[in-house]
């Protein structure tokens, strides 16, 4: 439960402070543009009230119709933040894949986001996923303040746990001031696709 709730509403608030701050940064200068984010901020809210509703009520898994869509959707919650750029370059056939491995994947996208831009104070973040020898691998990265040392919280022990629930295999990459890396590989069957 805890991780759910880390999970789920950790990404929402932390674009909703980001939000909030760009806002009152601009209030005085570019009184339109608050109400855009302002406008947004509220969408954000009412996600996070929804994604929290559905973490304490947790019975199922979260469904996703289309993963793309669905990573589109986190990236948009920081689209209005002009110093945040986040790449995103996919497979067209993800949404073949198993609901859990697309869950996975979509949590842990999430995760690395909400992680770059908090503590990585990242301005850039590329998220690649293709498909090789039976596997699926996402590969993650920013250009954010980095570390010498990786310490495993609850966001990347909750990356850790779901990716070798099914098999697959994380690693982390990260030098100060170099950014972070997370490299992820997961087997799956060709009758996927």
């Amino acid at each position: 439960m805890a991780q759910e709730l880390h999970d789920s509403v950790g990404h929402t608030l932390v674009a909703l402070i980001m939000h909030l701050e760009f806002a009152r940064k601009i209030c005085d200068t570019n009184p339109e543009k608050v109400k855009q984010v302002l406008i947004k901020s509220e969408h954000i809210a009412k996600s996070s009230m929804s994604n929290l509703r559905e973490a304490v009520n947790i019975i199922k898994e979260e469904e996703i119709k289309s993963f793309n869509d669905s990573i589109k959707n986190i990236i948009d919650n920081f689209h209005m933040l002009n110093n945040i750029e986040i790449n995103y370059r996919t497979n067209r056939h993800l949404d073949n894949l198993s609901l859990i491995i697309k869950n996975s994947m979509y949590k842990t996208i999430k995760e690395f986001i909400t992680n770059s831009i908090k503590h990585g104070k990242s301005t850039k973040i590329n998220i690649d996923i293709s498909l090789k020898n039976n596997s699926i691998n996402l590969i993650l990265t920013d250009n954010g303040i980095g570390c010498n040392k990786i310490i495993k919280s609850n966001g990347l022990l909750g990356i850790e746990n779901r990716i070798t629930s099914l098999n697959g295999s994380v690693n982390y990459f990260s030098n100060a001031n170099f950014g972070f890396k997370l490299d992820i590989s997961i087997p799956i069957s060709m009758e996927e696709l």
